[in-house]
């Protein structure tokens, strides 16, 4: 009887924690609109410093409610061209995020209380292969982004510092006589240590490293004067994430496998001398 009974109560606790741990699939329809300006100067030996500040505001969510000042990146970084083909990059990006609904103001008031749980890094690192020929130009893009968090964050859920490898191809279009230039892009974005053992363990599935991003765009680009111009573009992007909850008590797993369909609207201001 009581062989019995120790195997039904550990046939129900196996159920209970099966229970508990759930994975989930949310879509969400997103639309944003970013500025930008940027200001590069070139120096002698084909090296040049750029900085640039874009503020992008989310106008329509259908996930979770938009976040009218969405983000706002900070970049500052060094190019050097070695040979005419290749060019090399680095840099760093302070990145400002609300994350919080304009709607829960004592959530929002912690928010931005603390600014580890606003604030992010990004130090960058890239190499592009570049051609030309007649009025059309080519590149090849491979970088390497480090994401940078210091507020506390559970490490079976997510990682201090995220490695992600972005490659981008583009190809653009000068229309003679004029100071307009046409182009389009292909980009690919994925993780390359997003932590996933203990959600295995618990779930009894497999994640591993993944494509998060793919992205399209098209634009046109408007000289006004040799150092002024303004660029318009349209990007249409699809991206997956996975949202992860471990409960403190129990450390059950709450999984969403986000997927997003992304329209984003930009408006830059480019100044180079």
């Amino acid at each position: 009887m009581k062989k019995t009974l120790t195997i039904i109560l550990s046939f129900l606790a196996i159920i209970t924690a099966s229970a508990a741990d759930f994975d989930s699939t949310k879509v969400a329809h997103q639309v944003e609109i970013r500025a930008t300006a940027s200001f590069t100067k070139h120096f002698r030996h084909n090296i040049s410093l750029g900085i640039s500040e874009e503020i992008r505001s989310q106008i329509y969510n259908s996930y979770e409610f938009p976040a009218y000042f969405h983000k706002s990146y900070t970049t500052l970084a060094v190019s050097y061209k070695p040979i005419q083909y290749i060019g090399l990059t680095a840099g760093y990006t302070l990145k400002i995020q609300n994350t919080n609904s304009p709607f829960n103001s004592t959530k929002s008031k912690a928010h931005w209380a603390d600014p580890k749980e606003f604030i992010r890094h990004r130090g960058i690192v890239a190499i592009t292969g570049q051609y030309k020929t007649r009025n059309w130009s080519f590149s090849l893009r491979e970088r390497l982004d480090i994401e940078g968090r210091m507020d506390s964050v559970n490490l079976q859920e997510k990682n201090r510092v995220d490695l992600i490898l972005r490659h981008k191809i583009q190809a653009a279009y000068s229309i003679p006589g004029k100071p307009i230039k046409l182009y389009g892009a292909v980009e690919l974005i994925n993780t390359l240590n997003r932590p996933f053992s203990y959600v295995n363990q618990r779930l009894g599935t497999t994640y591993g490293q993944f494509l998060s991003d793919a992205r399209l765009r098209a634009g046109v680009k408007w000289r006004l004067n040799q150092k002024n111009a303004l660029n318009f573009s349209y990007r249409f992007g699809y991206s997956l994430d996975y949202d992860v909850n471990i409960t403190r008590k129990k450390q059950f797993v709450e999984l969403y496998r986000v997927t997003a369909f992304e329209h984003v609207f930009a408006f830059a201001y480019e100044f180079d001398w």
